[in-house]
């Protein structure tokens, strides 16, 4: 049943089909790669996806998180050890409602979750130094989509008056609920958009559009959104984000640009998974491997930050990287090395 907004939306799917196929068969392949994990491998690879999905879910609305204390309050809510607690009550809420959004998604959609969800961004009422509603739909004033710095705005889009919220909304969670035939992966897409379209709240918009998005996904895929970030994807192309959503304002709301955007954006999340699930499994093997070999506290850190970086790790390791990452002396650093060479 396509209602309000929804039956404006035009797609050409024939556009997609290529698109679609693509994802699901790396999807099927990152499942596959994922079967051999244990349990403290994959936890291991959820702690590291969560971390980037906090940190860049918030990054694309201006917002900087603090890895550390994003970390510290990833490996509390999924029980693991910590070296030093840095959370605080913003990490610890924004993990909290990945984590909903990701364990709950058997639950069908309402307005008091997705009030929750945004109340969970802005614990103490504020975002910045402006005091919003929070956990309830915006006011009355004029909401636009714009990006750029202060002074320098650009204006992508004009969100419905507050009147028509109510209404807006009521459509939007009628069809996220409904058991419809869109294509899974296209219906995520498409609730994405029309949620930022209707922009209810006063801010926040971008990062529960996201949330919906791995809400839905997580609907058919539950075991592989545990491992993916799209908005980690989404900001590495922030300036890509901006124009395909003003694009799909425009043109009688033919949306095909935007799902095309989303799929090959979502194709590239699911290759970033399997990058990491790999590293995982390399780290595995190499300290199985290396279980008996004699290593300090400071010699493991940065042994495991080379094999979680992999490939990625540019210039090689010197006495100046070795002593930053492990906090010790150069001369400490240099002796560290030498020791390593000679295992």
């Amino acid at each position: 049943m396509a209602t309000g907004r929804l039956a404006q939306f035009s797609i050409d799917v024939k556009q997609l089909l290529s698109d679609i196929n693509t994802l699901s068969r790396l999807i099927g392949a990152l499942e596959m790669t994922c079967s051999v994990l244990a349990g403290e491998e994959l936890l291991d690879a959820q702690a590291r996806v969560l971390a980037d999905d906090a940190i860049e879910t918030s990054a694309i609305e201006g917002e900087v998180l603090r890895r550390s204390s994003v970390r510290a309050s990833i490996r509390k809510r999924l029980g693991l050890p910590i070296e030093q607690d840095d959370s605080d009550i913003r990490t610890d809420s924004l993990v909290a409602m990945l984590m909903e959004v990701r364990n709950n998604a058997e639950r069908p959609l309402t307005e008091e979750m997705l009030f929750a969800w945004q109340a969970a961004l802005f614990p103490t009422g504020y975002s910045g130094l402006h005091k919003i509603h929070v956990g309830r739909y915006r006011g009355e004033e004029q909401m636009q989509i714009v990006s750029g710095p202060v002074g320098k705005e650009k204006v992508h889009y004009i969100a419905p008056p507050s009147s028509q919220l109510q209404d807006e909304m009521g459509q939007f969670l009628f069809w996220v609920n409904d058991v419809n035939e869109t294509e899974p992966i296209l219906k995520a897409g498409i609730a994405h958009l029309w949620l930022i379209m209707i922009h209810p709240f006063d801010d926040g918009n971008g990062r529960i559009s996201r949330a919906v998005t791995d809400y839905l996904l997580s609907k058919h895929f539950p075991f592989l959104m545990q491992i993916i970030s799209f908005s980690k994807q989404v900001s590495l192309d922030k300036k890509g984000y901006y124009l395909v959503l003003e694009e799909a304002g425009k043109n009688g709301l033919d949306i095909t640009c935007w799902l095309k955007w989303f799929l090959q954006t979502l194709t590239t999340a699911v290759n970033e998974s399997q990058w990491i699930i790999e590293q995982v499994i390399q780290k595995t093997h190499f300290w199985h491997k290396h279980k008996d070999t004699p290593l300090n506290a400071r010699q493991r850190k940065v042994v495991n930050r080379l094999l979680d970086a992999g490939n990625r790790f540019e210039g090689g390791m010197t006495t100046r990287k070795y002593a930053s990452i492990s906090k010790c002396s150069k001369v400490t650093a240099s002796r560290d090395l030498s020791d390593c060479l000679d295992v």
